[in-house]
Formats: C-alpha cells, structure tokens, sequence
C-alpha cells in the first residue's frame, strides 16, 4: 500500500508540474485516449466480473454501478470535466473556467479522487491484476493534474497558490487508498461490494468520456482508435497474461 500512495502522489504531482514548467502539451491528447481505453478495458475485464460473481445479487450490483455512473455525471457538473482531461482535450475551447467558483471545483474534483483511490484497496485482485491496475490510475492522475493547472492557470493565480491546490488534489487519491484499506477491516463484504460498484460505475463513466471526446468535434478518427485499442489491449495483456 505504501508504493501505491506513494506511485500515486507523485504522479498527480508530475502532471501538475508539466503544465507550471510550460512544457508542451500536444502528445497529453494522445495518452488521454490510450488512458480512457485502458480504464475502460480494466472495468470490463477486471471490476465488473469481480463484482458479478460476488455473493451479492447481480441487479444490486448493476443498481450501484448505476449510481456511480450518474455520481460522476453529477460531479461534472461542478468540475466541468477536469477528471476526465476535458481542459486537455482536443477542440474544447469552449469551456469557460469564469462559470465556476474554484472551491466547488476544487472540492468535486478532489471527491473524485477520493473515491478513485479507494479501488486500490480492494484486496481481492491477485499483485499482478493490482499492478496493472495502479499503473492506469497513474496515467489517469497525472492527466487529470494537467488538466486541473491548465484550468487553475485560468483564475490568475500565484504559482505558490497554484502549488497548494496541486499537493492538495495529490494527495486525495493516496488518502482515499488509506482510509479504504483502514475501512475494509471495519465493513462487511457487501459494504466493500457496493463501494467498489459505486467507483466502477464512475470509471466507466470516466473511461468512455474520454473517448468520445478523444476525436476533435466528436467525429470518428482513426488514429484515436487505434490508440484507445492500444490501451486497451495492453489492459487485457496485464489481466489475462500477468
């Protein structure tokens, strides 16, 4: 658990700092697809067949995948999309940061890594599966940290102010990993299975927003299925090979 919060700080923060160096950010479109196709292979290949095959009733389970779902549509709706890269994706320039206040924005998008966090801690996934799976949460925290300073830069900032809120969103993930390892000696199996039901249903959410915003004015682009493929068979190699 100590590398995973570690693995999973630094990440946030790497991304976060790409974007305060001003270093460029044309290849961050491109691992944003291969990121959506990852987390998206994970959740079919790993979460939700998990979840099925649990003790608890199959409509139980696809009711709070369902919550989860809409839960992340609700967030978005204070967040304007940063968890999913929105800032960073291509032709999404009409987003308007001046719409929203920074602490309900601060405050969705860190719920969402709490709640991102928590997957790491469920504990019956074999090393090799959890490996794969916190190597996608990495990607996925450091784009979503670009995207969160892209979007900060917007409200005229100080670079230390800045900072603050990186470290902050950094180390909600890592902090939501600990508490559910802390919770899990404390809540039954069916609480463990609707938590994670819930955080599938928001990666699932997450992932297939990614790609549909992967291709510039939602149009079909081969280049962005291909390498939404690419994340996705590498998901798939991790889980059936490993």
């Amino acid at each position: 658990m100590v590398v995973a919060f570690f693995a999973l700080f630094l990440s946030a923060l790497l991304g976060g700092l790409v974007v305060i160096a001003q270093c460029s950010i044309n290849i961050l479109p491109h691992l944003l697809t291969f990121s959506g196709g990852y987390l998206l292979a994970n959740t079919f290949l790993h979460l939700m067949p998990e979840l099925f095959i649990s003790k608890v009733m199959a409509i139980h389970v696809g009711g709070y995948i369902m919550i989860g779902f809409f839960l992340q549509r609700f967030i978005e709706t204070f967040s304007a999309g940063v968890e999913h890269g929105h800032s960073i994706a291509p032709a999404s320039g009409h987003y308007c940061v001046k719409n929203y206040k920074i602490l309900s924005f601060l405050t969705s998008i860190a719920l969402h890594a709490l709640l991102d966090g928590t997957l790491l801690a469920h504990g019956h996934a074999d090393h090799a599966t959890q490996e794969g799976l916190l190597l996608g949460m990495m990607l996925h925290k450091f784009l979503e940290a670009v995207a969160l300073m892209i979007v900060l830069s917007g409200f005229t900032l100080s670079v230390r102010r800045m900072l603050f809120y990186l470290t902050l969103f950094a180390l909600a993930a890592p902090v939501g990993l600990w508490l559910s390892s802390y919770a899990n000696h404390y809540i039954s199996d069916y609480g463990s299975i609707i938590l994670l039901s819930i955080v599938t249903g928001n990666f699932l959410y997450i992932s297939a927003t990614m790609l549909f915003e992967a291709s510039p004015n939602h149009h079909s682009n081969q280049l962005t299925l291909w390498i939404s493929l690419l994340g996705a068979t590498l998901a798939a190699l991790v889980e059936f090979l490993l």
